[in-house]
């Protein structure tokens, strides 16, 4: 056959498919969209959606949206609606009469029935997805909407809401076990490239999903979901369904319903340190593997117990070794992360001790919680003491109730400190300390390209984690990086912790924020609206201040050499010159310094860096209007992160 004809074949077979997929995407938000859904079944309904979203996800990767939007090409660059044309066509079908007759039996035994859509859910597909706490992107809010439109105008008694007045849940079960079986049938006719597509496309909705979700009884829900997604991975492939995309899916899967546990839990801390009694019931804590919230004196340890290392004992060290004495009379070998705390005087606009120590606290039970999911590199949390707490054991629980205002204290005991357990991987040295990026990046000799790869793609995922379960880290730099020695003193790059948690709150509105030093080697990776020690001067912290930090990272990742050698800059100069800390983002971005980027690493890694360090639209968000606390906001500056940050260098290969 002539490529002329070729092509008229795969556009004339794609336009058939488009017409039977508006029929799909129309049956499917008649059923997503019924009212009276049952509480305790409202998993099934998120399924449902998660399932939308793999077939819209189907539609643009094989270009049939592209050919709603008549742009022909992606089409075209496809065999697939000519190799798989008669299986496309059939699967299509099957999903269309799936849920017809499904409608239809519902309707027909009374279970179902139609109602007027007063409220237009129909027509307003974005007001939907924002009441089921579900990201919709504008191409397939788009398409739905069209779509709805189009099912108004042929017949408006099929254009009604339904309403559900019997919910048979085994008939919605087996419903979406057809339905998930016949998206894996269409994923499995495209070429590996595009299954690989599909996988992140999804990847990156479920973690929309995710960060749309707060409250404890919705995660349960999305865990729920997740778990019947998980168990349809172990049936049988589909014939063309690579089993590598197959295992991928799963392990995504998997870590989305991790993370999900994992916020849930962080949610209950924020309940707790609240005073709230228990906001979930038995069944939905064991759903969520969610156990209780350490009381707040367990995470406080005796400072008589923390032996500090005297060569560490350095006003100027964020961490050092110690050992802490067990109530058995035995000893282990940790270490130390300090958090400063200023006297509270009158006037002062910085958070007062009691709010310090509450997000410590905070922050101590989230890293102490067990499992964390793979991606969360941060290590195990013992507890914290307060260094300047006049208590023989138990620290004074955050009251401030101690003699603050003594100017004659010793700053060197106004700290908290946050203790941490070395990690028991097999292999790594016993007693050798952490190692700081900072510290490797002064001596070590330089890594390989790919190991410098892959320490930077660790760092964006675990921020993107971190992200994900609405912490901001304040603090990342290089000296917040750490490693831990092999038995022959080597690190492993991709396997970086994230420490230096000493500013780090919880992303929410209403959180009150620390007022960080002036110290120019903390200003040197703060994004220059940050960098004010005043609150009226400075905007107060969020995500994409988090990612420019990020961003200062790879520039020194890829020269291996700390951010003042690369630009040139004195840091003692730097000290009485704030201005000097101020021009560092707009350095960076000098076209010069962008391609040097490139030339280090390449390209893929050159525009991540350009994208974390200019932010703004670079990042997907408007500067002026968009506020970052805004959970749709939040969740498509995730997305951006994953898609264009962390996801191109894990495919990065040299």
């Amino acid at each position: 056959m002539d490529p002329v004809s070729i092509a008229g074949l795969a556009i004339g077979v794609a336009s058939i498919g488009l017409q039977v997929y508006q029929s799909c995407v129309q049956g499917i938000q008649l059923l997503v969209t019924a009212l009276n859904f049952p509480n305790d079944c409202k998993y099934l309904n998120l399924r449902l959606r998660m399932e939308q979203q793999r077939l819209f996800a189907w539609s643009e990767t094989s270009g049939l949206l592209d050919l709603d939007a008549k742009n022909r090409q992606k089409v075209l660059e496809s065999n697939t609606f000519v190799l798989h044309r008669q299986t496309i066509l059939d699967l299509l079908v099957q999903v269309d009469c799936l849920f017809k007759e499904f409608r239809e039996h519902q309707i027909r035994n009374k279970l179902l029935q139609a109602v007027p859509d007063r409220d237009d859910m129909l027509q307003k597909p974005e007001k939907d997805a924002a009441e089921a706490q579900f990201p919709l992107p504008p191409r397939r809010r788009d398409f739905i909407k069209k779509a709805m439109q189009s099912l108004k105008a042929t017949s408006q008694d099929a254009a009604q809401r339904l309403r559900w007045t019997s919910f048979d849940k085994a008939a919605f079960e087996l419903l979406l076990s057809r339905f998930s079986t016949l998206n894996d049938s269409m994923t499995g006719i495209l070429d590996a490239r595009m299954q690989v597509e599909i996988h992140d496309t999804v990847l990156d909705t479920n973690r929309g999903v995710l960060q749309l979700h707060h409250k404890i009884t919705d995660l349960s829900r999305l865990v729920m979901a997740l778990n019947i997604q998980l168990a349809s991975t172990t049936s049988p492939l589909p014939a063309q369904m690579l089993a590598a995309q197959k295992s991928a899916n799963a392990d995504s899967l998997q870590l989305l319903s991790q993370l999900a546990k994992f916020k849930a839990f962080s949610e209950s801390i924020e309940s707790k340190g609240a005073g709230a009694d228990d906001t979930c019931d038995s069944d939905t804590a064991k759903s969520l593997d969610l156990t209780p919230v350490p009381l707040r004196r367990s995470l406080i340890l005796d400072r008589a117990a923390v032996d500090i290392d005297p060569a560490d004992e350095d006003l100027d060290a964020p961490r050092c070794g110690a050992t802490l004495r067990l109530p058995d009379g035995t000893t282990k070998r940790v270490w130390v992360e300090w958090k400063e705390y200023d006297c509270q005087r009158p006037g002062d606009l910085s958070p007062p001790k009691d709010v310090i120590h509450q997000r410590v606290w905070e922050l101590a039970a989230l890293l102490n919680h067990s499992p964390k999911p793979s991606t969360f590199r941060t290590p195990h949390c013992l507890g914290f003491f307060d260094k300047g707490s006049s208590s023989d054991g138990q620290g004074d629980g955050g009251n401030g109730n101690e003699d603050d205002d003594d100017d004659d204290d010793d700053i060197l005991n106004r700290r908290l400190g946050l203790v941490f357990e070395r990690p028991l991987d097999a292999g790594l040295h016993a007693t050798l300390p952490p190692i700081s990026l900072r510290d490797l990046l002064e001596t070590a000799r330089k890594p390989r390209v790919t190991d410098r790869v892959k320490l930077a793609h660790a760092i964006g995922s675990c921020l993107l984690h971190l992200h994900s379960v609405n912490w901001l880290h304040k603090g990342l730099r290089s000296h917040s990086v750490i490693f831990f020695q092999t038995t022959n003193g080597q690190v492993d790059y991709a396997k970086p912790y994230l420490s230096g948690f000493d500013f780090s709150r919880p992303a929410r509105a209403d959180e009150m924020t620390d007022i960080p030093s002036d110290d120019a080697a903390y200003n040197l990776y703060r994004h220059p609206l940050a960098q004010s020690t005043t609150l009226e001067g400075r905007e107060r912290f969020k995500r994409s201040f988090d990612i420019y930090s990020l961003g200062v990272l790879f520039v020194e990742i890829a020269h291996w050499a700390p951010i003042e050698k690369v630009l040139g800059i004195d840091t003692n100069m730097a000290r009485g010159r704030p201005s000097i800390a101020l021009k560092v983002r707009d350095r960076l971005l000098e076209d010069d310094r962008i391609a040097d980027l490139g030339a280090c690493m390449g390209a893929l890694y050159e525009t991540a860096a350009r994208k974390c360090i200019a932010g703004g639209k670079e990042l997907g968000l408007a500067e002026d209007d968009d506020d970052e606390t805004d959970d749709a906001v939040a969740a498509r500056l995730s997305m951006v992160l994953h898609e264009d940050v962390v996801k191109p260098l894990g495919d990065i290969r040299i």
